[in-house]
C-alpha cells in the first residue's frame, strides 16, 4: 500500500510539474550570454572541433563554462539542435530532479505525506520553473546534485563496501554535477562530512580519491589555458571593472560579511517566496532582517528534526553557502542559489511542520501537510504569473534592433568578417559571424585591442550597458576611424565600420 501511494505522489506530482511548467514556458532564447555560449560550445563538440569557441575567428579553446551541459547539448543535437527542443530537454530534467527529489525527502523525513507537500512546492516554485526554460547549466545540475545526495544517501555509511552500487552512482553523479558547475565541489563537502560522524575513514578517502583522479583532466586542462576564468574573476573587485583591480584579504572579508547579509535579507526570502521580490538598489529593512533571520532559524531547527542524513544535508548546503558568499558582491540574485531551492525549501517546510506539531500535538500530519502546501504556495502563484506573461511578449525593441542588425549582416557580409559587440555569443547565433567583445578599458588601450584582434565592425547598441561606458567613448573621441553603415531607429541601433 504504501508503495502504491508513493506512484501515486509521482503521478501528481508530474502531471502538476507538467501543467505550470508548460504555463510558463518560453520558447524565446533568454537575454543572456551564457545560453547562446552553451549551445554554441554544444555545437562545436558536436561538429568534432572540440571544446572551442567557435564564434571566436581563432576559435581558442574555452575555459570558462564547464564541459559537462554543453556536452549534454551536443547529444541532444543528434536528433536535433532547434532551440525550443534544448528547453523542453531542461525542462524533463527538472521533472526527474522534482521526482527524485520527492525520493530522497521521504527517506529524509520517514513521511510520505510531507515528502510529497515538500515536492509540490519545488514544482511550483518560481525560480526553478523560469530556470527550467532556459539553455542554463541551473537545472541540469540540480538533477544531478539531487540524485548524487539520493544515492549517497543509500549507501552504507557505516563502513566502506565496493561493491554497494549506490556508492559507485553517487560518484558518478557527483563527478557529471562537478562538470556541470564546479559548485559541485559543495556535494562533496556534504559525502565527507556525513562520513566524518561514522569514523569511516576509508570512505572518505575513497570520495575524495576518485573525484580528484576524475576531475584532473579538467583542472590540467584549465591549468594549461591560464587558470579557470571564474577563478580569475572571484580575485576581482569587480568582474565588470577590471580597473578596479584584485581583491585584497581585507576585500574578502567584507565581500563575506555583504554576501551573507544580502542572501540572508534578500536572496534566500526571495528563492522561498518569489513574490517578495527583493529592491537591491536600497538597503535591507528591518523587517527583511527580522524575515531573513527566521526563515533561517526555521531552517536550522528543520535540518536538526530530519529523521536521517542530517549532517550529509547540512555539509551540502554549509559547502554551497560557503563558496557563495566568496563571490563578487556584483553578482546579485538568486541564480547560484537556484540547484539548492529544493533543499532550503526541504527545511523550511520540516521546520514549520515540526513546530505546529510541536505546538498542536493531535493535529493529523495531512491536514498540517495540507494548510502549509497551500499557505507557501500562495507566494509563487503571482511570479509564476509574472513568467506566464513574459513568455508571451515579444523581444524589447532594443535586442529586436539587435538581432536585426545581426539578420542583415548575415546577409550582406561575409562569414570571415570580425564584429565586436557587447553580447557577441547572441549576435553570432543571428549572424553567423566570428564575433568578440570589446575590452573594458579607455578609448586608446580599446581601439589598440580592435586592432590586435582585427575587427571589421563594432555595433552600438541599447541592450548592454557597457557599450555607453567603453565603446561609444571611444568612437566619439576616434570618429574618423568609423564609418556608419547599417541604422535602425526607435531604439538606435548602429553598425559601425572599423578602419584598421
Amino acid at each position: 500500500m504504501k508503495e502504491n501511494k508513493s506512484w501515486i505522489h509521482v503521478i501528481v506530482i508530474a502531471v502538476v510539474f507538467i501543467g505550470v511548467y508548460s504555463y510558463t514556458f518560453d520558447s524565446k532564447l533568454a537575454m543572456l550570454g551564457d545560453n547562446a555560449s552553451y549551445y554554441m560550445l554544444g555545437k562545436a563538440l558536436n561538429k568534432g572541433e572540440g571544446y572551442v569557441n567557435i564564434s571566436s575567428v581563432k576559435k581558442s579553446p574555452n575555459n570558462h563554462y564547464p564541459p559537462g551541459y554543453p556536452a549534454i547539448i551536443a547529444g541532444v543535437m543528434l536528433f536535433s539542435d532547434d532551440i525550443v527542443t534544448i528547453k523542453v530537454i531542461n525542462g524533463l530534467f527538472a521533472l526527474i530532479g522534482v521526482i527524485l527529489f520527492y525520493f530522497l525527502t521521504s527517506s529524509l523525513v520517514n513521511n510520505k505525506i510531507l515528502a510529497f507537500g515538500v515536492a509540490l512546492l519545488v514544482a511550483f516554485n518560481a525560480h526553478i520553473l523560469w530556470y527550467a526554460s532556459l539553455i542554463m547549466s541551473e537545472v541540469p545540475f540540480l538533477l544531478f546534485s539531487v540524485a548524487a545526495v539520493y544515492f549517497f544517501s543509500r549507501t552504507k555509511q557505516d563502513k566502506l563496501e565496493l561493491k554497494d552500487k549506490y556508492l559507485w552512482f553517487a560518484l558518478i553523479a557527483l563527478i557529471i554535477a562537478y562538470y556541470i558547475r564546479a559548485l559541485g565541489v559543495a556535494i562533496l563537502a556534504g559525502f565527507v562530512l556525513s562520513l566524518l560522524f561514522k569514523k569511516n575513514w576509508k570512505a572518505i578517502g575513497l570520495y575524495i580519491a576518485v573525484f580528484a583522479v576524475a576531475v584532473a583532466p579538467w583542472f590540467i586542462r584549465s591549468s594549461k589555458l591560464g587558470g579557470g576564468s571564474y577563478m580569475r574573476q572571484l580575485k576581482m573587485i569587480n568582474p565588470y571593472q577590471p580597473a578596479l583591480g584584485q581583491a585584497d584579504f581585507g576585500d574578502f572579508v567584507n565581500r563575506f560579511f555583504n554576501n551573507m547579509g544580502r542572501y540572508i535579507t534578500k536572496e534566500l526570502p526571495d528563492a522561498l517566496f518569489p513574490a517578495f521580490e527583493p529592491n537591491y538598489q536600497q538597503d535591507a529593512t528591518s523587517g527583511q532582517w527580522l524575515m531573513g533571520l527566521l526563515l533561517l532559524g526555521i531552517m536550522i531547527f528543520g535540518v536538526i528534526k530530519l529523521a536521517n542524513n542530517k549532517w550529509l544535508i547540512i555539509g551540502y548546503l554549509l559547502g554551497t553557502l560557503g563558496i557563495l558568499m566568496l563571490w563578487p558582491e556584483v553578482w546579485i540574485g538568486v541564480r547560484f542559489m537556484v540547484p539548492a531551492i529544493p533543499f532550503f525549501l526541504l527545511l523550511t517546510f520540516n521546520g514549520i511542520y515540526q513546530l505546529v506539531r510541536l505546538i498542536l500535538k493531535s493535529s493529523k500530519e495531512v491536514v498540517v501537510v495540507s494548510v502549509l502546501t497551500g499557505i507557501i504556495l500562495l507566494f509563487q502563484f503571482s511570479a509564476i504569473s509574472a513568467i506566464h506573461d513574459e513568455a508571451k511578449v515579444r523581444y524589447s525593441p532594443g535586442w529586436d534592433n539587435y538581432f536585426a542588425l545581426a539578420k542583415w549582416l548575415n546577409q550582406n557580409e561575409p562569414n570571415d568578417v570580425v564584429v565586436a559587440c557587447g553580447k557577441p555569443s547572441l549576435f553570432h547565433l543571428y549572424a553567423n559571424k566570428y564575433t568578440t567583445r570589446y575590452k573594458f578599458t579607455a578609448p586608446e588601450q580599446l581601439i589598440e585591442e580592435l586592432e590586435k584582434a582585427q575587427v571589421d565592425y563594432v555595433v552600438i547598441d541599447q541592450v548592454y550597458g557597457n557599450t555607453i561606458r567603453y565603446l561609444l567613448p571611444a568612437v566619439r573621441q576616434y570618429p574618423e576611424r568609423f564609418q556608419q553603415v547599417h541604422h535602425l531607429k526607435n531604439p538606435d541601433t548602429y553598425l559601425l565600420k572599423f578602419k584598421r
